[in-house]
């Protein structure tokens, strides 16, 4: 009898590190996995940024962002600032001339554009920039739960016919462009915040196939050096605490690798229950082979 327990203690070690082997190997192989599919995913929606203009020349020989960024500041009917934008910009429209041809036209947002806008509903903001016969409209928005504010709508207005475009082949059309509705949410940041971005973000603005837009006009808002804030409401008029974007540029979207992550600690805990259950049978029917 001291034989065969010694033999079963023995047996029973050496299966406890066995079996720590292959539950290590198994929980090492799904990290890899979990790890080679978000580094994969991250390359797939990685945008390369895109240089499609110049700055603005200084006024200056400084050159500093203050020297090629404008300012936007509109405050609400008490005074207060509730939208602040600093940024370095250029908007370029694309049409067809009368040859056929497809050319662009660009244009720089001014220092000193007509500012209109709306600060009245607490959870919608708005804010016009017109200039040269464009008319630039933003709407803001709060999230859902209030804790949050973004862009939700870029919109563009301005005739075909004007001094900006050379021989177009539709003049006289009233062109109106929009973000598309499938992107209802741009720079989210959290309320009380200002949105910093160095990197170059792109807007692109048309006209839906429903809109009855006939002069194919598509325009992209090309932004630098961005800090914007909107719902301050602040005595001082002064930026938020910053929250920078990322390094792509866009904000990666934590569901994915929530739900990833869920998948992987249900698929461990399936994996070790179901080999525990295995190798406790298994070694069960051995004992009570050996025992007989």
């Amino acid at each position: 009898m001291t034989d065969l327990l010694k033999f079963l203690s023995k047996a029973n070690w050496n299966s406890v590190r066995y079996d720590f082997l292959i539950i290590t190997s198994i929980l090492f192989s799904l990290m890899v996995t979990y790890c080679q599919g978000l580094q994969l995913n991250s390359l797939s929606t990685k945008m390369p940024r895109v240089t499609r203009y110049t700055t603005k020349s200084p006024a200056s020989s400084s050159m500093n962002h203050d020297a090629t960024t404008s300012i936007y500041r509109f405050n609400a009917t008490n005074g207060i600032t509730c939208i602040l934008i600093s940024v370095d910009g250029l908007i370029s429209i694309k049409y067809r001339n009368k040859l056929n041809e497809d050319v662009e036209a660009d244009l720089y947002l001014p220092d000193n554009p007509v500012l209109s806008g709306e600060c009245v509903e607490s959870n919608m903001e708005l804010l016009t920039l017109e200039f040269k016969g464009f008319k630039l409209s933003m709407t803001f928005k709060k999230s859902s739960g209030g804790e949050g504010w973004y862009i939700n709508l870029f919109e563009l207005t301005y005739s075909s016919s004007n001094p900006l475009f050379e021989h177009p082949d539709r003049p006289g059309l009233d062109v109106k462009l929009t973000s598309p509705s499938h992107t209802p949410m741009y720079f989210p940041t959290p309320v009380g915040k200002s949105y910093v971005c160095d990197k170059e973000q792109t807007v692109v603005m048309y006209a839906p196939l429903d809109s009855g837009d006939q002069s194919g006009h598509i325009a992209r808002l090309y932004l630098r050096d961005l800090h914007m804030q909107s719902f301050m409401f602040k005595d001082s008029g002064k930026w938020g605490p910053p929250f920078h974007c990322s390094a792509t540029g866009s904000y990666r979207d934590e569901t994915a690798p929530l739900a990833v992550g869920t998948a992987l600690a249900i698929a461990v805990l399936l994996t070790i229950s179901g080999y525990g259950g295995w190798r406790y049978f298994k070694i069960k029917k051995v004992q009570y082979g050996t025992m007989e």
